[in-house]
């Protein structure tokens, strides 16, 4: 394993709605992204602790012999969504393809080490709720849950789900588990759903930036990755290239999917932006509570940024304006992928996961940060979206504790030495990405990943604010005013659910 991988283990180890160079031509000539950029050791660098070794850091679980049980696991079926379904969960036999072969190693070296028969139980409709179900009858039906990360409110307030803190033989601290995610997620000292080397998903809901080289090289743009290195990529950055480029190419008179786009988006990449610019919805507070956050001069100031990004329908195409002409929401493939893919769009917010459906196009692009809102901002910041990701719970009805903390703390151990590489190291780095810059920007972005819990609680539908700054017809002023006194009353609803826990 390279040493690049180890240094973004350590830093990441973790976890929008559902739903190589080339020629000349293509961008990889003699234009302002070529082979000739700048060094990209450049990069902004961040404190990190290096291993003294490559070798593997021992997990510290009891041995222990389990006599065939069938560990259960509950997980997003293959129908819940195409693109946010579990293939991090369960692979039935090796294929050749790196992380179901890294999937399946995993289950198989779990298995053999506690004998155990691991069973996947994929649900095409609701985890959450059927999870929620089991639990309100008293079943000890699933050891594990992988539910919606977002869905962690309803089950943690409905009782559904053990702290993981202080669940036996599960030990956050490691780094196989997500350490942010633990800092960022945990209310009051309680934690019901993480992400870590386990799941995937969570690396393909990070959001980031994909632009078109060619479109870069065609107008003579400003090297963007030149742009993260010094510090400048920001909002104003990104908004004026978008603003150089978007054109009506057929002269009708009127912006369309056929035309050329600064940005390639969708509503709910308002809340993206915010975080990208550092700013929270709520965060957690030194006494472990949760405060609200948003409510700022400089919030202000980054949603009139966000405006510009997201509201001018002559310079950003939103999927959502074009889904009665696409059916069943190929909107998101066949028009905004087909957009980007043909160099009609300059840029593209979006998971990381549509990387990896960009893998058999032909478009030579590249892969950027979100931008800060202002060059004093000292850090790029990235939000994992909680709608996408699934995550880890463990449900109360599990009767052995210890048994299930065992196998779930050596599940995520294993993850760190084959899921990991095999979707970062080998797919994404090496598979997916075309040239060494985004590689590099790859682990700035996983290095400062971060989680918004408004976001995930939704208190007092703040979410909704961020989702409508497309229309450029909301202020975080008369919102605040109009719902201040609904997103307290709904935090402390859910402060007051976990006491009853206690």
């Amino acid at each position: 394993m390279k040493k690049t991988i180890i240094i973004f283990i350590l830093l990441t180890v973790s976890a929008i709605i559902f739903s190589g160079c080339g020629s000349a031509e293509n961008g990889g000539g003699s234009g302002n992204t070529s082979e000739n950029a700048a060094d990209t050791t450049d990069l902004p660098v961040w404190e990190t602790e290096t291993p003294a070794s490559e070798e593997r850091i021992p997990a510290g679980l009891p041995d222990a012999d389990y006599g065939g049980y069938e560990f259960k696991i509950l997980s997003r079926g293959p129908n819940y969504n195409v693109h946010w379904f579990a293939r991090d969960i369960y692979a039935e036999s090796e294929t050749g393809e790196p992380i179901n072969d890294a999937v399946y190693s995993r289950n198989r070296a779990v298995e053999e080490s506690y004998n155990i028969k691991i069973a996947n139980f994929p649900e095409d409709g609701d985890p959450a709720a059927r999870a929620l179900k089991s639990v309100k009858a008293g079943s000890d039906d699933f050891d594990i849950v992988s539910h919606g990360m977002a869905q962690m409110a309803s089950l943690m307030v409905g009782g559904a789900l053990f702290d993981l803190h202080t669940f036996p033989h599960i030990d956050l601290s490691k780094p196989w588990w997500d350490q942010k995610a633990s800092e960022q997620l945990t209310l009051k000292g309680k934690l019901y759903a993480t992400v870590g080397d386990y799941i995937i998903l969570d690396k393909d809901a990070t959001v980031a930036v994909l632009f078109s080289k060619k479109l870069v090289n065609d107008y003579e743009l400003d090297d963007p990755y030149q742009a993260v290195r010094d510090g400048t990529w920001t909002m104003d950055k990104m908004f004026g290239m978008m603003k150089a480029v978007a054109k009506d190419l057929n002269g009708d008179g009127m912006m369309d999917e056929s035309d050329q786009w600064g940005l390639v988006s969708q509503y709910g990449n308002g809340m993206p932006f915010f975080n990208g610019a550092g700013e929270y919805i709520a965060k957690i507070n030194s006494s472990g509570l949760p405060e609200i956050a948003f409510y700022s001069q400089r919030a202000f100031e980054i949603c009139d940024k966000i405006i510009d990004l997201q509201a001018n329908k002559n310079i950003t195409i939103h999927a959502e304006d074009y889904i009665s002409k696409y059916p069943n929401d190929t909107v998101w493939d066949e028009m905004q992928l087909v957009v980007f893919n043909t160099n009609r769009g300059l840029f593209y917010c979006a998971g990381l996961n549509r990387v990896t459906l960009l893998r058999s196009m032909e478009i030579d692009f590249g892969i950027l940060p979100l931008p800060k809102f202002d060059e004093e901002q000292s850090s790029y910041y990235a939000l994992l979206e909680s709608w996408c990701t699934s995550s880890v719970s463990i449900p109360v009805t599990v009767a052995d504790t210890a048994r299930t903390g065992v196998i779930t703390e050596a599940l995520a151990a294993e993850s760190r030495y084959t899921v990991l590489p095999a979707y970062y190291d080998i797919t994404l780095k090496s598979k997916l990405v075309r040239d060494d810059e985004s590689q590099e920007i790859l682990d700035l972005i996983f290095a400062n990943r971060l989680y918004d819990i408004g976001q995930l609680f939704g208190w007092g539908n703040a979410n909704s604010f961020f989702h409508a700054l497309y229309s450029g017809n909301n202020t975080l002023a008369s919102f605040w005013e109009k719902n201040e006194a609904k997103i307290e009353k709904e935090m402390q609803k859910t402060l007051d659910a976990l006491d009853k826990l206690d």
